[in-house]
């Protein structure tokens, strides 16, 4: 019987569970975002028909981008002052 061939690469690569925990992670966030989507569907879809439940998940991004761009502009002004004091002294 042949003993396998084993390399370095092979062995980090063993050893390397990064990726594996990054994709756990995202499984868990898909299964929650689905499940939190469903059950929203669920609540309105006897109130609202499809057009209305899609013009309301659009809206939703949208405002949720308008508070992220918001959110980048502080963010930003504060590296911006910080970087400018630090680059005074």
């Amino acid at each position: 019987m042949t003993k396998p061939m084993v390399t370095k690469d092979s062995k980090e690569k063993l050893h390397n569970t990064v990726g594996v925990v990054t994709t756990l992670i995202e499984a868990e966030a898909i299964k929650k975002a689905t499940e939190y989507f469903a059950d929203t569907i669920t609540e309105y879809s006897c109130e609202l028909d499809g057009v209305q439940l899609y013009n309301c998940l659009l809206t939703a991004a949208q405002n949720n981008l308008k508070h992220t761009e918001e959110e980048y502009k502080k963010a930003k002004q504060l590296i911006d002052l910080l970087q400018n004091q630090n680059n005074e002294n």
